[in-house]
Parts: structure tokens; sequence; C-alpha cells
């Protein structure tokens, strides 16, 4: 480490870090900023080998009886995040999550983007992606929806798996438009209307607690 981004080392409360680690000492290992914002570029999805993939098709798949299958590009390794992205996916889909599995992607980078599972990069690298993945399928149900009840895709909502047209009360499951919505051009990412998080129904919900 040069002169100009010194390490700072500093001893942290055993309880407030360890517990289990009794009468260990814990030392925290801090970059400044100026360092950390250097470095962002090496740990950035699109640095990585074989770079990222930003495409609902490639990553979402409807089946006409309404079940979604996801598929993860990362290797689940405990870390959750088959379940994050899971969430994800339903929440800017407005899906059932219950109605939701995930498979495992293969092995190949040339299809799935990077594939390097560590250092904690795998929700902060497909995140954005994933949410863009799901308010697109949600954009393109609701337009194969418009177009088969011959109304305006701005009046056609989703729901819980339910495309719904308010003005005259019809509804159709999310399977019932999957081959047609699967004919659809990708929305481009500029024109998608991504959730405010005060409307997340799945992000963030969950709650880890555990025994002082």
């Amino acid at each position: 480490m040069s002169a100009r981004h010194p390490v700072t080392i500093e001893n942290v409360s055993r309880r407030n870090a360890i517990k289990a680690l009794s009468g260990g000492l814990v030392l925290a290992v801090s970059l400044p900023r100026t360092a950390l914002a250097a470095a962002a570029p090496e740990f950035g999805a699109d640095a990585e080998p074989g770079g990222w993939r930003d495409n609902p098709k490639l990553f979402v798949q409807l089946a006409p009886d309404g079940h979604i299958t996801f598929i993860c590009p990362r290797q689940e390794m405990g870390q959750g995040i088959r379940t994050s992205l899971a969430l994800t996916l339903a929440d800017e889909m407005e899906a059932d999550l219950a109605r939701i599995s995930a498979v495992q992607a293969d092995g190949d980078q040339a299809r799935w983007g990077n594939q390097n599972t560590d250092g904690s990069r795998s929700i902060r690298h497909f995140y954005m992606p994933m949410r863009r993945a799901g308010a697109a399928a949600r954009t393109m149900l609701e337009q194969a929806a418009a177009a088969r009840w011959g109304v305006p895709a701005s009046e056609v909502g989703a729901s819980d798996h339910m495309l719904i047209h308010e003005k005259s009360g019809r509804r159709l499951d999310f399977g019932a438009v999957a081959a047609a919505a699967s004919a659809l051009a990708v929305p481009a990412g500029d024109t998608l209307r991504l959730k405010h998080p005060s409307q997340f129904r799945y992000i963030g919900k969950d709650k880890v607690t555990g025994v002082d």
C-alpha cells in the first residue's frame, strides 16, 4: 500500500463485533474512500472476464401455466443469491414469488456473462440487471395483454401475477399471454418503469434476528 493510501488499523470492541471469539483481538482494516474509489472499476461487473448480461429473455422463462423459471448465473454457495435474485425479479415483475423456481446456469460465460462467485459481488453485479429484467418482462406482458384486449398498453397494469385492465375489469394470468409476450421486442432500458423502494413487496422485507 502506498503512502498516499495508508492502511488504518483500529481495535474493534469484541462485544460489537464477534462475541464468539471470546478473549480474541479483532482488527478492522479499512481503506480511505479515495483508495476504494480508485479500486472500484476492478470489481465492476463490466470489468470482469465475460462482462455481464442485461437481457430478460436470457434469464426469465415464463411457461403457459404461469410458472416462472429464473436462471441463476452465479453459483449458490450458501450466500442466498438464488433467493435474493428471485425476490428482486418477483418484485419488479409483479410476480407471485411462490410461482418462481431457480435453475442453476451451466458454466458458459460467453452466454451468461461473468460467473465468478466470490467477493460478495453476485448481488452487486446482478441486482439492477435483475430489476430491469423484471420490469422489462412486466412491460412485455402488459403490452401483450393490451393487444389481446385492444386497449392502450398504458391502461394495463400488473399485480400479483395478474394483468389487469381497470376500466373493463378484465384480468389475465401471466401465463395466458406468455407466448405473445415472448415474441415482443425487449423494451429499451431507459424506458423501463422501475419501482420506488417504498413500493417493494419483497426486496428488503426479510428479517434476520439473532440472540444477544
